[in-house]
């Protein structure tokens, strides 16, 4: 048996497969050892003088629960197949790729609902990407990368670094650590920080402002290049999206046939003026920290109710001060309230006050602003939503 399958790669690559030998990877349990790999190789070397194989990479075994090996004569073996139906395809991928295969996993319902939600968020942030680009024409409507705002520019670096991490870990079979950078990103640098920046600017600007376009740039790039990223996780999803999405002109009819993303795509027309620069957005999102835990107390004392009421007052020291003050602003958009007053303190941790914002309710954007209204025609409305329904009107 053992002398079979070891001399299964002539019979496998071969010309007429279309098959080169030897094979890049063989893959097994850590048991072939002294089967399967070590036969492959006696063979191999006997017949053409080296291994049938590049690289081996061996997998542990299933356990459920309690830590047992599934077995039909435990009764407790899961057929895929019923996984797939109950939870899906590409939920039960994530949960081969969640975990550093090379161990001994562990399979349950509460895993695969861990990861059932986990998938969503995920397919989430696609959804999310082309909802917002299904106006967008990357070849007549992209922003020059220099152009973009400083956000735009900081979240396409922050993307390049997890093409550059991520094509790493696949090189090194760490498909977990990718599944884990993958969902962190999704979650918190794109979720959590710039798709909720991002929604005043796609939501209430007009279609083809600056501002708005300048959002879709970015977006186009960092979907473009996350689709393919993903691609070998959540197979099924990825071409779902990349049969939805616009795409260059010579891309191929299918993501499994595209390759990883560069690195240098993603900053593709940024300088290491620009790449400086993003380093101050690092330390606005440690202030945006502070400041949104303290609008959570603020609400939960109901001195407010959602955050456009607020009126932040931040007092820094030398130290932080400047770069709130140059950067004063782009930190109501950042924070999402309508009005941050910055002040400069001798000394000292940042203070965070909140209070009331002055004026009143934009019906459009919801801002609290003391100019809704300047614009007669449009009187319950702030001067950056009138132009923008006027714009809308002529188009």
């Amino acid at each position: 048996m053992w002398f079979e399958s070891g001399s299964s790669h002539l019979a496998v690559l071969t010309e007429a497969n279309a098959l080169p030998w030897p094979a890049d990877l063989y893959v097994e349990g850590g048991d072939q050892y002294r089967g399967w790999f070590h036969s492959s190789l006696l063979v191999g070397v006997g017949i053409r003088g080296r291994a049938p194989y590049r690289h081996c990479a061996t997998h542990g075994w299933t356990l459920d629960e309690q830590g047992r090996a599934l077995s039909k004569s435990l009764g407790n073996f899961i057929e895929p197949q019923e996984l797939i139906k109950q939870y899906g395809a590409d939920v039960v991928r994530l949960w081969v790729t969640s975990v550093e295969f090379t161990d001994d996993i562990v399979i349950s319902p509460t895993i695969l609902t861990r990861l059932s939600e986990a998938y969503r968020k995920l397919r989430n942030t696609f959804r999310y990407a082309l909802g917002n680009l299904g106006d967008f024409d990357p070849a007549a409507d992209a922003v020059p990368a220099a152009e973009l705002p400083e956000l735009d520019q900081w979240i396409l670096f922050r993307t390049e670094q997890l093409v550059r991490d991520c094509r790493r870990w696949y090189e090194e079979l760490a498909f977990h650590r990718v599944y884990h950078a993958i969902y962190d990103f999704a979650t918190t640098e794109l979720s959590a920080i710039y798709f909720d920046v991002l929604k005043d600017r796609l939501y209430t600007t007009a279609p083809r402002s600056r501002a708005r376009r300048s959002a879709q740039t970015a977006l186009y790039r960092i979907n473009y290049a996350l689709v393919r990223l993903a691609a070998p996780l959540l197979s099924y999803t990825a071409e779902e999206v990349w049969q939805h999405m616009r795409k260059p002109a010579g891309a191929p009819s299918s993501v499994h046939l595209a390759q990883f993303p560069e690195p240098e795509e993603l900053a593709a027309g940024l300088g290491e003026t620009e790449r400086q620069r993003s380093q101050n957005w690092e330390r606005l999102m440690s202030v945006r920290e502070s400041v949104l835990k303290s609008l959570e107390t603020a609400r939960q004392e109901k001195s407010i109710g959602a955050p456009l009421e607020a009126r932040v007052r931040l007092r820094a020291a030398p130290d932080l001060y400047p770069l709130l003050e140059e950067y004063a602003a782009e930190l109501p958009a950042l924070f999402i309230v309508s009005q941050v007053a910055v002040e400069r303190q001798p000394e000292g941790a940042l203070s965070v006050e909140i209070g009331r914002a002055a004026g009143v309710k934009c019906e459009r954007c919801w801002k609290y602003l003391t100019d809704v209204g300047a614009n007669p025609a449009w009187p319950t409305i702030c001067p950056p939503c009138a132009a923008a329904v006027e714009e809308n009107l002529k188009a």
